[in-house]
């Protein structure tokens, strides 16, 4: 809650006394949590922008964000994809499906609409594509950059 309050205070510094806030002073400004920013990352790669996917990643790089965090945090939201599509075939509550809290409801239609970017056999892949290279990456196989940046590579391109 305190780093809310902390980012309300800057955008209020920033417009100044009558000033009004913009969504483009909030995305200039404000510090987006990793989390947040995985969603960009995925709209990206949904759409079918390969050059936004990687600038996401490689700004997430230049921010010091660890790259094994990177690759943990992907690889549950494409889970919570693969859950979503799921439990909208089986006419399930994908709130009950992901657990969410309270609080996090309002993902539901996030992760609905970035759902239907994808196949279910798709999401199957990436997870499994995303599983593979984390056992690549930990025996030495594979530099993990150059891994996230070929699977972004390759389901932009399908």
């Amino acid at each position: 809650m305190q780093e809310l309050i902390n980012e309300i205070r800057k955008l209020i510094e920033y417009a100044g006394e009558g000033g009004t806030i913009q969504k483009e002073d909030i995305d200039l400004l404000c510090v987006k949590k990793l989390e947040s920013v995985i969603f960009d990352l995925t709209d990206n790669l949904g759409k079918k922008n390969i050059s936004k996917a990687l600038e996401v990643l490689k700004n997430l790089i230049y921010a010091k964000e660890p790259l094994q965090r990177i690759l943990f945090t992907l690889y549950n939201h494409f889970k919570k994809l693969y859950l979503t599509t799921i439990a909208v075939a089986l006419n399930k509550d994908i709130i009950d499906s992901l657990s969410l809290k309270p609080n996090q409801t309002f993902l539901v239609n996030k992760y609905k609409t970035q759902a239907r970017y994808f196949k279910g056999k798709e999401l199957r892949s990436i997870l499994q594509d995303l599983c593979d290279l984390d056992y690549k990456y930990k025996n030495g196989e594979i530099d993990l950059q150059i891994g996230l940046e070929t699977i972004l590579c390759k389901y932009c391109s399908n």
